[in-house]
């Protein structure tokens, strides 16, 4: 199993569980203070969108052998992961349209009430699929290994 694939595996699966955490955060009334926290689950978004498509990327070229994609751009690497079934959601383009507007554009889509929902109705489930996914995979290298 390589190597990079299971650490890229663990580092989505950390983050996402940090994300996921996204409902229990008790907002406070300070205005500064909201401010930097909720910059914080936003960041922590587009770190967890970064690492759900260099590990969809990990799973197309060292599962699937398909390399026939631009290997840095998330777009077709997302398009090569729905062709290849390993997602099954066309909101994946979506959610990316979403995190470049917020890093690249820097622009606030929506207010901090709609983008937690946004976040916790949408794309976490769709980040939780793809971690069962990778889930199944590392399971199945792991009983090879314990076989040979």
């Amino acid at each position: 199993m390589v190597l990079r694939f299971i650490a890229r595996h663990e580092k989505f699966k950390d983050s996402l569980f940090s994300l996921d955490k996204i409902n229990t955060i008790d907002w406070p009334d300070d205005e500064d203070l909201f401010g930097f926290i909720w910059c914080g689950v936003i960041s922590k978004f587009c770190i967890t969108f970064d690492l759900s498509y260099k590990l969809a990327k990990d799973i197309l070229v060292e599962y699937h052998g398909i390399t026939n994609f631009a290997k840095g751009s998330p777009r077709e690497i997302l398009k090569e992961s729905y062709q290849a079934n390993i997602i099954n959601d066309e909101k994946w383009l979506t959610m990316l349209k979403n995190r470049n507007a917020i890093v690249h554009e820097y622009k606030d889509l929506a207010s901090v009430d709609e983008w937690c929902e946004i976040i916790t109705k949408e794309y976490i489930p769709l980040f939780k699929k793809l971690l069962a996914y990778s889930q199944s995979i590392v399971s199945d290298n792991s009983k090879e290994e314990t076989i040979s």
